[in-house]
C-alpha cells in the first residue's frame, strides 16, 4: 500500500449552500451547447432564498456533470430568473422544462505550495480512584476537532468579478459575502467546511474522501515573504469524516 502523498490529495474550503430551482423553458427546449438558462421557484437556504449565488455549483438528473453558475440576472435583485453556467450541458445532458436544478455548496480550491493542512483528534477521560488506587474510568467532556492549514496566497481580498480568496472566504465578506454557514444552526457563528480528497494515482486503492465539519478559524498569520498564511481553529465535531469510493470528487 502507497503512502499518502500531498500531490495526489485536492483540499477545498466550502460552504454549506443547498437548495433547488426549476428549469424555466416551455418554448425552447435548453440545447447542449447552451450555457445559460431561465429558471424559477428557487429555493435556497440563503439569506436571500430566491437570489441564486455566483460561483454556486449544481447538478441536474439528466447529467453527471457538475456546473458552476458565472452569471445571474438580475445582477443584484431577487428572484433570479436566468443563470449563465460553465461548463455547456454537453451531448445528451440538457435538462427538459421544469426539471429540477439542485444546488451544492460553494467551493474554493486551496493553493498549498509548501504548506500542509494537520489535523488534532483529543479525548478526555476521568480517572476515579478508590482509596488511592485506580479504580473506573468515565468519559469526560467531549474536544473539538483541531485543525492547522496552511496555504498560498496571492491577496487578501477579492478584486470584484474574481475568484473568491481563501481568507474571504472564511470571514464570508468581500465576493464571498453570499456564502452560507455550513453549520445546520445558522443562529450560531458563521462556519465552513473543510473537504479535503486524496487521489489514488495507481494500483486499485480506492481514493478517500475526507470532510472536517463546521471549521471556524481562530487565527491567521499572515507571511508576506512566502506568501503564505497559516490557519489555525476548531470543528464543531469530534472527528473528520473519512469515507473511501471508486471515484473521488474530482479524481480522473
Amino acid at each position: 500500500m502507497a503512502r499518502i502523498e500531498l500531490r495526489n490529495t485536492t483540499i477545498y474550503i466550502q460552504d454549506g449552500l443547498s437548495g433547488t430551482c426549476l428549469i424555466d423553458e416551455p418554448t425552447t427546449a435548453p440545447d447542449a451547447a447552451d450555457t445559460t438558462v431561465d429558471v424559477d421557484t428557487v429555493a435556497l437556504n440563503t439569506d436571500d432564498p430566491d437570489l441564486i449565488p455566483v460561483g454556486a455549483r449544481f447538478t441536474v438528473a439528466s447529467s453527471s456533470l457538475t456546473y458552476t453558475v458565472t452569471g445571474r440576472t438580475p445582477a443584484s435583485t431577487s428572484p433570479t430568473t436566468n443563470i449563465d453556467f460553465t461548463p455547456a450541458w454537453g451531448t445528451g445532458n440538457a435538462p427538459a422544462n421544469n426539471d429540477t436544478v439542485t444546488f451544492a455548496p460553494q467551493r474554493l480550491q486551496i493553493k498549498i505550495g509548501d504548506g500542509d493542512l494537520t489535523w488534532t483528534e483529543a479525548r478526555e477521560f476521568t480517572y476515579d480512584l478508590d482509596r488511592d488506587l485506580l479504580d473506573t474510568v468515565r468519559q469526560g467532556e467531549e474536544q473539538p476537532l483541531e485543525i492547522d492549514l496552511s496555504f498560498v496566497y496571492d491577496f487578501v481580498t477579492t478584486e470584484a468579478n474574481q475568484t473568491v480568496t481563501p481568507v474571504d472566504a472564511l470571514k464570508r465578506i468581500g465576493e464571498a459575502s453570499e456564502w452560507v454557514s455550513s453549520s445546520s444552526d445558522l443562529c450560531e457563528p458563521y462556519c465552513v467546511d473543510i473537504f479535503v480528497v486524496n487521489c489514488q494515482p495507481c494500483g486499485t486503492d480506492q481514493d478517500e474522501e475526507l470532510l472536517f465539519s463546521d471549521f471556524r478559524y481562530e487565527s491567521l498569520e499572515y507571511s508576506i515573504r512566502d506568501a503564505s498564511i497559516a490557519v489555525s481553529g476548531r470543528c464543531n465535531v469530534t472527528d473528520a469524516t473519512a469515507s473511501r469510493t471508486a471515484s473521488g470528487d474530482g479524481c480522473s
